[in-house]
């Protein structure tokens, strides 16, 4: 769970190793889109940011953002939620139609 946000089983096999040097630890990150779908539940200038730094290097698309968006549970105003994911795709995708949206 990401502050108000469950999501998909599958994120940990999805995350990025970070460091393996580490003796007892293994240290992951989130998978980009894993980190573009938990910013779209509080969507502040910050996260806006860093919606469009992870879209722009890791070449997310309309489709993958919006299918990852739809397995994530939001704990809180799922309208909201709803709301926020449009806007992001509208702004960064205006031209584009989506299949899962």
């Amino acid at each position: 769970m990401v502050f108000s946000q469950v999501l998909p089983e599958d994120y940990l096999e999805k995350a990025v190793l970070v460091k393996t040097q580490l003796r007892n630890i293994v240290l992951k990150a989130l998978n980009p889109l894993d980190i573009v779908v938990t910013k779209i539940g509080r969507l502040d200038d910050r996260d806006v940011q860093d919606i469009e730094a992870c879209i722009k290097r890791f070449k997310l698309t309309k489709d993958q953002i919006a299918g990852r968006a739809a397995q994530v549970h939001y704990v809180g105003n799922e309208e909201n939620y709803s709301i926020n994911l449009r806007h992001i795709l509208h702004r960064f995708f205006p031209n584009q139609s989506s299949r899962s949206t």
